[in-house]
C-alpha cells in the first residue's frame, strides 16, 4: 500500500470516530441558543384594535378678490331674410332667371387632365430625317450677309416641327431660317420607349459660295 493511500484512510477513520462527538456538541449549542433567546426576548402584549378617527371636511370661504362673474346674457339672433320678391321697377340684370333641371340631359364630363406641352427630360433625343435648305434672301445676298441663326424648336410626338423661336438672331436671315426649319421632319424623341414632344436647339448656318 502507498503512503498517500494510508494517510487518506487514517484521516477518514479519524473523521468517522469523531462524528458522534461533533453531533452532540452541535445539538448542545442549538439548545443553548434557544434557551438564551427565550430568556432575553421581550414579551409581546396584544393591543386592542382602534378605529381611525373620521376626518371632517371644512368649507372655506372664497375671499372677495375672487368674484365669480355673472353668466353671459343670451343675445337674440337676427333673422336672415331668405326670400326676396322682385319689385316691379327692377331691371332684367337685377333679376335671376329660373333654373331648370333636365333629366335626359347628358352629365357634364370633367375637363381632361392637362399634360406638359413639351418634356424637359427624355431618354432618346429626336433625330433629323428630312432637312429643307433655307432660301437665301436676295437682300442678304446683295449685302453679302452671312451668319448662324439659333432656333429653339418644338418637335411633337409625331416628329413634326410645331414651333420655332429665334434665340440667336442675325437680322435679315431669321425669317428664312424659321421658314426652312418648320418644314423639317424628325424621328420623335422617346421617354421609356414612348414618343414624347420635346424642345431642342438647332443652328442654321448661312454661307455664300462662289
Amino acid at each position: 500500500m502507498s503512503p498517500y493511500l494510508a494517510v487518506h484512510m487514517t484521516e477518514e477513520q479519524r473523521l468517522k470516530n469523531d462524528y458522534p462527538k461533533i453531533l452532540r456538541m452541535a445539538a448542545l449549542a442549538a439548545v443553548v441558543i434557544h434557551i438564551l433567546a427565550f430568556l432575553f426576548m421581550p414579551q409581546w402584549a396584544p393591543e386592542p384594535y382602534r378605529l381611525r378617527e373620521r376626518q371632517v371636511a371644512e368649507a372655506i370661504e372664497i375671499p372677495d378678490q375672487f368674484e365669480i362673474p355673472p353668466p353671459p346674457k343670451e343675445e337674440v339672433k337676427q333673422q336672415v331674410v331668405t326670400e326676396i320678391e322682385p319689385t316691379a321697377d327692377a331691371s332684367e340684370e337685377e333679376t335671376i332667371a329660373e333654373t331648370t333641371f333636365e333629366v335626359d340631359a347628358p352629365p357634364e364630363l370633367p375637363p381632361a387632365p392637362t399634360r406638359p406641352r413639351f418634356f424637359d427630360a427624355y431618354d432618346e433625343p429626336p433625330q433629323l430625317v428630312r432637312m429643307v435648305e433655307p432660301v437665301y434672301p436676295d437682300m442678304a445676298v446683295q449685302s453679302e450677309l452671312e451668319g448662324v441663326v439659333g432656333l429653339q424648336i418644338g418637335v411633337d410626338e409625331f416628329g413634326n416641327v410645331v414651333e420655332a423661336r429665334v434665340v440667336q438672331s442675325v437680322p435679315g436671315l431669321d425669317q428664312a431660317a424659321v421658314d426652312a426649319v418648320m418644314q423639317w421632319k424628325f424621328k420623335p424623341a422617346k421617354q421609356r420607349d414612348v414618343a414624347v414632344p420635346v424642345r431642342i436647339f438647332v443652328p442654321v448656318r448661312f454661307t455664300l459660295t462662289g
